[in-house]
C-alpha cells in the first residue's frame, strides 16, 4: 500500500473542508440572500408604514405633522409615501385639477391631474395646449363626480394615460375595446364638456411631480384592482408591481381610519432594484472572491497541517529512536494542549525507559560476572582438587610404602623410615595450612587490618629468620634502603609476602650467588623488589607462575620446590591490598617486586 504523509492527508482534508464550507456559504447566498433580503426589507417598511399611519390617524394631520411624520418614515426605510383622499386623488399641499360641465350631464364634473402628471406625461398633456371653455372628450373610470381620465382629446391632439392602458391589459381589458366602446361600459365612460376651471403645475413644480412617478403607477394600478373587485380597500394591501428591467417595486396601501370610517388612504412603496443590482454584482464578485479565498485556503491548509503534522513527525522520529534504545534526543514543548501532554509524556517515558535498561544492564552485567565467577570457581576447584590430589598422592604413597616396609621387617634400621614418615607428614601438613589460608584469602570475605610499619624493619628481620637457609647455602643477601621507610598495609600478610619471595629466591639461587633486596620510595608508594641470580623464567611462564600448583618443571619433582602454592598466596594478598606486583628477567637473574602505600606521618 502506497504510505501517504500526514501532511499531504491533513492538507487535503482541511483544504476540502474549507472549499466546501464556503461553497455551501456561496450557494446558500445565491439562493436565499436575495429572498431574505426582500423578506427583512418589506418587513421593516410594513411595520414603519403601519406605525405612520397609526400616528397620522391620531394626529391633527397638520402639514407640520405630516411633513415630520413623512421625513422620519424616509429616514428609516428610505421609501417613498404619498397620501390619496377617499376619491383617490393624491393629496398634496396644491391640488391639481380640471373642472369640466358636461355637454349632455347637467353637472360638473372634476378631472383630477396630482395622480397623472408625471414625467412624460406631464409633458404630453401640457401638448394638449388646453384652454378654459375649451370643448374636450375624456374616457375615463367615474367616481361620482370625479373622473379619473385614460384619454382626453381636443382640437389641439389625444392624450393618453398609458400607465392605466398597460393596468387594463394586466386586467385582460384591451385598449381598442375601450376605443369601440364595446367593453366594460359599467367601468368606461365618455365624458363631453366644455373646460370651466383648470389648476396646473407651473414647470417649477416639475421636479416635485417627476419624484414620484413609479408610486403614481402603482397608485393606479391599486385604484384599478380595488374598481375590478379584486382588492378591498379597508384591509392593509400589499403587492409588486414593474418588471425585472424596469426594476419592481413592493407597494404598501392600508386605510387610515377615523371614527371607524375610511377617509384617506396612504401608501408607501420602496424599490427592489437595488437588491436585484446588488446581487448581480455578488455574483461576479464572487468569482474573483472564489479565486481569492481558495488560494488563501490552499496557504492556511499548508500552514495548518505543518503546524499540526511537525510535532506529530517529531515524535515519529523519537519514538522511532526509542525502538532502538536510543534516548539521547527529546521532544521539545511550549503548549498546554494534548500535544504538548503526549510530548512530555514521551519524554517521561523515555528517561523511565533509559533507568530501567540501565538497571536491567547494571543486574545483567553482574549476573554474567556471578556466572562467570561461578565458572571461574568450579574450574579452580577441579583445578584445585586435581592439584591437591596429585600433591597429596606422592607423600601418602610415600608414607604406605615406608609404613609396610616397617610392618614386614625389611630394614632393621627403623628410625630411617619414621624419620620420612614424619617427614612427609609435614610437608603434607604444610600443603593443607597453605591451601586453608589460600581458600581464605581466595573467598572475598576476608578483610585486612591496616597500620603503617616500617618496611625496613620488617625486611631485616626475615632475613634475620631465614638465616640458616641463607648460609646452608653459602648465599649473600644485600639489604638497599632508607630508614623508617613507613607504609600503610597489614604487617603479617607482607611479612609472609616476604618471606615466600625470599624463600623462593633462596631455592632458585645458585650456591654463593647473591640476593639483593631494596626499597625504591616513589611519591605516594614503596616498590620492594628481591633479585635473585641464577636462571631466567621461560617467558611463556612469566604468567603462569602465580597459578596455584605451578612449578617451573614439567614433573614437579618434590625435589625441586614447594607445594606451588606460594607464589598464588602471595598474589592474593598483594591483590587485597591493592598493590602492583611482578616478576621480570635480567640479565643475570630474576627480580620479584610489589608496591605498597607510602604512610605520611602529617596525614594522621
Amino acid at each position: 500500500m502506497k504510505k501517504r504523509s500526514i501532511v499531504l492527508k491533513l492538507f487535503l482534508l482541511t483544504t476540502g473542508l474549507f472549499t466546501i464550507t464556503f461553497l455551501l456559504f456561496f450557494v446558500g447566498q445565491s439562493l436565499f440572500l436575495e429572498k431574505f433580503y426582500i423578506k427583512k426589507k418589506t418587513h421593516s417598511v410594513q411595520q414603519a408604514f403601519e406605525t405612520f399611519v397609526e400616528e397620522y390617524s391620531k394626529s391633527d394631520q397638520s402639514f407640520d405633522v405630516v411633513k415630520r411624520l413623512k421625513q422620519r418614515f424616509y429616514d428609516q426605510t428610505n421609501a417613498q409615501l404619498i397620501l390619496l383622499d377617499r376619491n383617490g386623488v393624491i393629496k398634496d399641499e396644491n391640488y391639481y385639477y380640471m373642472e369640466i360641465q358636461g355637454t349632455n350631464e347637467k353637472r360638473l364634473s372634476y378631472i383630477p391631474l396630482n395622480n397623472i402628471l408625471s414625467g412624460e406625461e406631464y409633458s404630453s398633456f401640457m401638448k394638449l395646449g388646453l384652454q378654459d371653455n375649451e370643448q374636450i372628450y375624456v374616457k375615463g373610470i367615474r367616481k361620482k363626480d370625479l373622473v379619473i381620465p385614460i384619454s382626453i382629446s381636443s382640437s389641439h391632439g389625444i392624450w393618453t394615460n398609458d400607465n392605466i392602458v398597460d393596468d387594463l391589459k394586466t386586467y385582460g381589458i384591451r385598449w381598442e375595446d375601450v376605443q369601440k366602446n364595446s367593453s366594460n361600459r359599467s367601468l368606461i365612460t365618455l365624458l363631453e364638456g366644455t373646460v370651466t376651471k383648470q389648476h396646473l403645475p407651473s414647470k417649477a413644480d416639475l421636479q416635485i411631480v417627476n419624484n414620484i412617478d413609479v408610486i403614481i403607477q402603482g397608485v393606479q394600478r391599486w385604484e384599478l384592482s380595488v374598481l375590478l373587485g379584486e382588492t378591498n380597500p379597508s384591509v392593509l394591501t400589499s403587492y409588486t408591481f414593474g418588471d425585472e428591467k424596469k426594476g419592481l417595486n413592493q407597494m404598501f396601501v392600508k386605510p387610515v381610519l377615523q371614527k371607524g370610517e375610511v377617509v384617506e388612504f396612504a401608501f408607501a412603496m420602496t424599490s427592489l432594484q437595488p437588491v436585484n443590482e446588488a446581487m448581480l454584482v455578488l455574483k461576479d464578485y464572487y468569482v474573483y472572491a472564489f479565486i481569492i479565498v481558495f488560494i488563501v485556503i490552499i496557504l492556511l491548509s499548508f500552514y495548518y497541517s505543518k503546524m499540526i503534522a511537525k510535532p506529530l513527525i517529531k515524535m515519529n522520529q523519537v519514538t522511532k529512536r526509542l525502538a532502538n534504545f536510543d534516548f539521547s534526543e527529546k521532544l521539545p514543548y511550549s503548549s498546554e494542549d494534548e500535544i504538548g501532554s503526549l510530548s512530555a509524556s514521551i519524554n517521561t517515558l523515555s528517561v523511565n525507559l533509559k533507568d530501567r535498561i540501565e538497571q536491567l544492564h547494571v543486574a545483567n552485567t553482574k549476573l554474567q560476572e556471578d556466572v562467570e565467577r561461578e565458572r571461574r570457581l568450579e574450574r579452580t576447584r577441579k583445578e584445585f582438587i586435581s592439584g591437591v590430589s596429585h600433591e597429596l598422592k606422592t607423600p601418602l604413597s610415600v608414607i604406605r610404602s615406608f609404613a609396610e616396609g616397617i610392618k614386614d621387617g625389611v630394614s632393621k634400621n627403623n628410625d630411617y623410615y619414621t624419620d620420612v614418615i614424619l617427614e612427609e607428614t609435614d610437608k603434607m601438613n604444610t600443603l593443607i595450612v597453605e591451601m586453608l589460608e589460600l581458600a581464605k584469602l581466595e573467598s572475598g570475605t576476608y578483610k585486612l587490618q591496616m597500620e603503617a610499619f616500617s618496611i625496613d624493619s620488617l625486611l631485616q628481620q626475615v632475613c634475620t629468620k631465614m638465616a640458616f637457609g641463607i648460609e646452608k647455602k653459602h648465599l649473600h643477601v644485600q639489604i638497599l634502603t632508607e630508614p623508617n621507610i613507613l607504609v600503610l598495609a597489614n604487617r603479617n600478610r607482607i611479612e609472609q609476602v616476604i618471606v615466600n619471595l625470599l624463600n623462593n629466591a633462596i631455592q632458585y639461587t645458585p650456591a654463593g650467588e647473591k640476593i639483593t633486596v631494596s626499597v625504591l620510595v616513589q611519591e605516594s608508594t614503596v616498590q620492594v623488589s628481591i633479585k635473585n641470580t641464577g636462571e631466567p623464567i621461560p617467558e611463556e611462564s612469566l604468567d603462569k607462575i602465580w597459578d596455584r600448583f605451578y612449578r617451573l618443571d614439567a614433573s614437579r619433582s618434590r625435589h625441586t620446590g614447594g607445594s606451588g602454592l606460594g607464589l598464588s598466596i602471595v598474589k592474593n594478598i598483594l591483590e587485597l591490598h591493592g598493590a602492583l606486583y611482578g616478576v621480570r628477567n635480567e640479565e643475570d637473574g630474576v627480580v620479584f617486586y610489589f608496591t605498597l602505600s607510602k604512610f605520611e606521618k602529617d596525614s594522621v
